[in-house]
């Protein structure tokens, strides 16, 4: 069975300088993982010699990645050989899942979480159950690496729900012509020549300015990923977009120290996507002068459409509509969706308490109160009072949700709308106040990863 979930290379994630818990023993992830109807291939994690024939695997199965962009894949600063677990038939490797780290931001809590993709199993080898055997093997490397949750996106959904993964996340995109766009930009009355922004290329000396902007546009931002700068220099020596445009406050100049004018903004570009915009918030007039560059040169190569990936607050979405374009922001976009699995939801819950105390301090809760939740077999109850929330196991009281583990995966990380899980039949309240606590504690959230990451 071919099973394609395409995620990307991500970083190991760190908390300061400190990397997070690797598994002490690469065989302890393995050694209850066993292969019915099987007996003569094994699950392994993967080592150096075996990337050539990982990379004739993928070739086959996916016909890609390219040679040169699976070696960068290897160059990656946090990469290790055993991210990557195989199923042998002796010596013959006949599926593949690919694991990567990153930490992702949710609110105000940093998350390391783990990427899964490039899950194959030659086709002679569909039928046997390996692709399955690979996520419970997956399961159990994520989890003792110090994950929180498990990411990928697939068009083939329901092959992952069947391993505990939910739907979660939506596609942020808008598309539109580049004259119509220009067209827009002009009425709105780009700033004269001697107001506007110098926009160029950026030279790799500058990339710490690019870092300061990224750091300070996704602080906070609901699904963004820290990038370390030795990440940053491994996305941009990969190579896989055209080119990175910036917004330069003031004259063209670069020292011989390496700095320069201030760079308000910038943009990713690939083809006829920006897959990456973000600017100064003091300067937002960057953003515009971006899009115009890159309108621009999209007509002189003859593109006639652009495509915008930006956080669903995006302003310049608007300005998309405007110009007769569309807007997409669904789970699904052409059949492929994000998916999230909770590798421990106890904990998981327990993560976010203090979250919830902000959430209740913001939402002015009559407090103390509770708040139950019935997940299949779980039982929850959160205290809250008005010095903390806390946590109680096999406890529901008389206020409560009842729900299955997908929708509360989606409460969790905030992509469940409560009125219409309630309304749809996913989720019952034993009381109202248990779904205006529920409403509080767990508002609606812009859930979106930033596709440079994806590439």
């Amino acid at each position: 069975m071919h099973i394609e979930a395409s995620a990307p290379v991500i970083a190991r994630p760190t908390i300061g300088s400190r990397a997070l818990p690797a598994v002490a023993s690469p065989a302890a992830a393995f050694s209850a993982v066993g292969l019915q109807g099987a007996s003569a291939a094994r699950v392994v994690p993967a080592s150096a010699g075996d990337h050539p024939s990982i990379h004739q695997l993928l070739s086959a199965v996916f016909h890609s990645p390219s040679r040169d962009v699976f070696h960068a894949s290897l160059d990656d600063p946090f990469y290790e050989p055993r991210d990557r677990i195989l199923v042998k038939r002796g010596e013959r490797i006949v599926a593949h899942l690919h694991l990567t780290k990153r930490v992702m931001h949710l609110g105000s809590m940093k998350l390391p979480v783990s990427g899964l993709g490039w899950l194959c199993t030659l086709p002679e080898f569909r039928g046997l159950g390996f692709a399955r055997q690979l996520l419970r093997a997956a399961d159990r490397v994520m989890a003792a690496d110090g994950a929180t949750l498990g990411l990928l996106s697939t068009r083939l959904p329901h092959f992952f729900r069947a391993a505990g993964w939910a739907v979660c996340g939506r596609q942020s995109q808008a598309h539109a012509g580049s004259r119509e766009l220009l067209a827009q930009l002009s009425a709105l009355g780009l700033p004269p020549q001697d107001l506007a922004f110098n926009i160029r290329p950026l030279r790799q000396v500058e990339l710490p300015s690019v870092m300061r902007l990224y750091n300070r546009a996704t602080d906070g931002l609901i699904g963004a990923f820290e990038r370390t700068e030795a990440y940053w220099r491994w996305l941009i020596s990969r190579k896989e977009f055209d080119q990175v445009l910036i917004a330069i406050d003031g004259p063209d100049r670069l020292e011989h120290d390496g700095s320069g004018s201030p760079i308000v903004g910038y943009a990713v570009t690939r083809e006829n996507r920006i897959i990456e915009l973000v600017v100064d918030p003091a300067h937002p007039t960057a953003a515009e002068q971006l899009l115009a560059r890159a309108c621009g040169e999209a007509i002189e190569r003859d593109v006639h459409a652009l495509v915008l990936h930006a956080p669903p607050s995006e302003s310049l979405f608007a300005l998309f509509q405007a110009a007769g374009g569309t807007l997409h922001q669904t789970e699904s976009h052409q059949g492929e969706v994000f998916m999230v699995k909770l590798l421990d939801p106890p904990g998981f819950l327990r993560s976010l308490l203090g979250e919830l105390h902000v959430r209740a301090e913001a939402g002015d809760l009559p407090r103390p109160c509770e708040l139950g939740l019935r997940v299949e077999d779980l039982k929850f109850q959160l205290a809250i009072s008005r010095r903390s929330v806390k946590l109680t196991r096999n406890k529901l009281g008389r206020s409560y949700l009842r729900m299955n583990l997908a929708e509360f995966t989606r409460l969790l990380l905030g992509h469940l709308d409560l009125d219409e899980a309630v309304a749809g039949g996913r989720l019952t309240a034993s009381t109202r106040l248990a779904l205006e606590i529920g409403q509080v504690l767990f508002p609606r959230l812009p859930l979106w990863h930033p596709p440079l990451d994806d590439v």
